[in-house]
């Protein structure tokens, strides 16, 4: 396996911590905040002093704003972060969308990744000046 596949799945795995250590907190953060919002009746009307609907803005934005940054950096992490991998690892050399392998000594007209079989897409032609 290639480095950068490799550290495409590390990147994957942070974003699957971040996300799954996001989760409870917004949960909670968000019952909290609906609870507020009808007036305490889930919690059977005991509403802490920072929850009274003239706080519930300000409570909202200190508690759930950065747990929505989080989740959200989390998410972008899971489904591929690819401006952040493209950027600790550039390669101006041709990959396998699909498998990773090298395609730099394969024809340029090559359809098929000789390795996992993927169509691929035509890829221009660097001995051209």
């Amino acid at each position: 396996m290639k480095h950068k596949t490799w550290f495409r799945l590390v990147i994957k795995a942070i974003g699957v911590l971040l996300s799954a250590l996001a989760m409870p907190s917004f949960v909670r953060e968000t019952i909290m905040i609906l609870d507020a919002a009808f007036g305490g009746a889930l919690s059977g009307g005991a509403l802490p002093y920072s929850m009274v609907p003239g706080h519930l803005l300000l409570s909202w934005s200190l508690q759930i704003l950065p747990t929505l940054t989080q989740l959200g950096v989390g998410i972008y992490l899971i489904v591929g972060g690819a401006w952040i991998v493209n950027k600790c690892i550039p390669s101006k050399r041709p990959y396998c969308p699909e498998c990773g392998y090298d395609l730099s000594h394969h024809a340029a007209s090559a359809s098929n990744c000789p390795e996992c079989g993927v169509a691929l897409r035509q890829r221009p032609d660097r001995s051209a000046p």
